[in-house]
């Protein structure tokens, strides 16, 4: 009875002991010695590790899956895991060269025109895709054919499972006028994408009639890249039917350099409130321009548009605000305040208008810069009602009963 206690005493505490070096140890299965790194070590030769199979509904159906929790999708064979968190899971393929089923260069989204020789600006350009598994990508930078000097780059990601789109951030400068083409090779799929390059901006006036327009307003610093808002394309506020030799505050330090009456405003000279050339202006004429000063049938010598160029008709604007001609576009915050200069609208590919405000007609201060807009046409409706296109946010439209005295943007058209 004796030696039989002891036997199992003597067991016990054996088993106590290797239990006791498991404690101090790694956890191994299948081998003699774990590395130190690892937590739990499983080795074998001939066998593997099974994680928790299911579907995509499955998966889908994990309450609050913690980030970083692996499962293998039997609807698209491969790992994934939760990239993202308990409350809002995103679930990432953990392989390499996911594929699509098709790339759609001749669907990606209408991109701006390029004018040759100025910075494309980081415009984006967004191709779909059909047929996605939800795979890894390394992302791409593709050069441009063609036209040289741009590249397309797209970063690294992931496929959408099923349908989706991948973003392109075009760079560069174009060299020529032409067509820049980028061969897109991605998820085992290629396609081309096309982005035109243009000499001169303008919009589409009727159903295939494009007429080129000054890439920037009356006055405006022709420097300043004509698709990138900012202080500069802002140019100066005209009265009606005239043609000013000088405006009112000169646009570097708030003087007035003009003698009564002025009958024009300049524009900014910075982006601070201190040179925002806001106020009042001394002397400004409150009367109005005579009728036939601006005409939509010739180009009068009281139009202040450079040679070649014409203060655009009433009919010309109808055409260019038509969204089925030029695909409008709206940019910035289209909120009133005198520095706002990030409003503004794209018409086309190749014509951008920014929300400049206007001037008073009784004493030119300015209103609503960044909120709205008024430029001018050469249309008179009655003997004291112009045709003016107005820009607000999410509306381009034609409008009738503003003052000839009232200080409005100019953008000139070609004769």
């Amino acid at each position: 009875m004796k030696k039989t206690m002891l036997f199992w005493l003597t067991v016990g505490l054996c088993l106590l002991s290797v239990n006791c070096m498991k404690l101090t140890a790694q956890n191994v299965m299948g081998g003699a010695l774990g590395d130190s790194s690892a937590l739990l070590d499983l080795q074998s030769e001939s066998r593997g590790l099974l994680i928790p199979r299911m579907s995509s509904a499955q998966r889908s159906a994990i309450a609050n899956p913690a980030t970083g929790l692996l499962i293998y999708n039997t609807s698209l064979n491969c790992v994934e895991i939760n990239a993202g968190s308990d409350s809002s899971p995103d679930w990432v393929c953990l392989r390499g060269g996911g594929k699509c089923a098709a790339l759609n260069c001749a669907a990606a989204s209408r991109a701006d025109s390029l004018l040759v020789g100025w910075p494309a600006g980081g415009i984006s350009v967004t191709v779909p895709y059909t047929g996605g598994d939800g795979g890894l990508h390394n992302g791409q930078v593709v050069a441009s054919g063609g036209v040289l000097g741009l590249t397309a780059t797209l970063p690294a990601g992931a496929f959408a499972e099923g349908s989706g789109s991948l973003t392109y951030t075009i760079a560069g400068t174009p060299t020529s006028v032409g067509t820049a083409s980028f061969a897109l090779e991605l998820g085992g799929q290629t396609c081309t994408l096309h982005i035109s390059v243009i000499s001169s901006c303008g919009a589409y006036t009727s159903s295939g009639v494009w007429k080129e327009f000054m890439c920037h307003n009356l006055g405006a610093t022709t420097t300043a890249h004509p698709f990138v808002p900012s202080w500069e394309l802002v140019g100066n506020y005209y009265q009606w039917g005239r043609n000013p030799n000088c405006f009112g505050r000169d646009g570097i330090d708030g003087s007035n350099p003009c003698s009564s009456p002025v009958q024009g405003a300049a524009g900014p000279w910075g982006n601070g409130t201190g040179n925002d050339n806001a106020a009042a202006i001394a002397g400004w004429d409150a009367s109005v321009g005579t009728d036939n000063a601006w005409q939509d049938a010739v180009k009068t010598a009281n139009d202040p548009c450079p040679a070649g160029f014409r203060v655009p008709t009433r009919d010309q604007w109808d055409g260019v605000r038509n969204d089925l001609l030029n695909n409008l576009r709206f940019v910035g915050t289209w909120t009133n305040t005198s520095t706002n200069y990030s409003s503004g609208v794209k018409l086309g590919g190749a014509l951008f208008l920014p929300a400049t405000g206007f001037r008073s007609p009784s004493n030119g201060a300015l209103f609503q810069r960044g909120f709205t807009a008024y430029y001018w046409s050469s249309t008179l409706i009655d003997a004291s009602n112009p045709l003016l296109l107005v820009l607000r946010a999410n509306e381009v439209s034609m409008a009738a009963g503003v003052s000839r005295a009232t200080g409005s943007s100019l953008r000139c058209i070609a004769e």
